[in-house]
């Protein structure tokens, strides 16, 4: 037989053409493809891990603290303070772009009363929150304290509180009067 004279030769149907190769090929390849996002579409509604901190922390047993104190717990962005009615916890974020703050300093011929300056846009903040000058849009939360079962203060930053609110050393939680500053021992 020549080469090229006699086409009519006729393949087997079980022989796998380029054709047929391709389109199982092709099938084959969307089908791990929707198998592989129908897997991860889970994970992407409810993820395994959170990068989140966590919105509770404890600071200390209430002997910790001395009556009068206010101490800045820079890592945690707080100020816990000791007052005579009991403990309180305020944010030590400013309300303008999240700054840090400095702490409280004694009332001067500008603020008459016990006030804070955010040393990066010049908002001041007075003891019971409230915005005294610049930027900030908001006054400064305070956070809900409460009493671990072992007896440690624990700060929950997701929940904000009345400034008003005071927790006892033994754990009550108390309506005072607004602070002012006057509950404040500087050195």
């Amino acid at each position: 037989m020549e080469v090229g004279k006699d086409s009519s030769v006729e393949f087997p149907i079980s022989l796998l053409t380029r054709r047929r190769f391709l389109g199982w090929l092709g099938w084959g390849s969307l089908a791990v493809a929707i198998g592989g996002i129908a897997q991860s579409v889970p994970y992407y509604l409810k993820p395994q891990l959170t990068y989140e901190p966590t919105t509770t922390f404890t600071v200390g047993r209430p002997s910790d603290y001395q009556i009068g104190e206010m101490r800045p717990l820079e890592a945690k962005r707080v100020f816990i303070f000791r007052t005579p009615l009991g403990f309180q916890a305020l944010s030590m974020t400013c309300t303008h772009l999240g700054c840090s703050y400095k702490p409280f300093g004694p009332p001067s011929q500008e603020y008459s009363v016990v006030h804070a300056f955010c040393p990066c846009h010049g908002s001041v903040f007075a003891r019971d929150g409230r915005v005294l000058g610049g930027p900030a849009p908001r006054p400064l939360p305070f956070y809900k304290l409460e009493l671990t079962p072992d007896g440690r203060l624990q700060v929950d930053t997701a929940k904000v509180v009345p400034s008003t609110q005071y927790l006892t050393a033994d754990g009550k939680e108390i309506e005072g009067p607004q602070p002012d500053g006057s509950d404040i021992k500087f050195s």
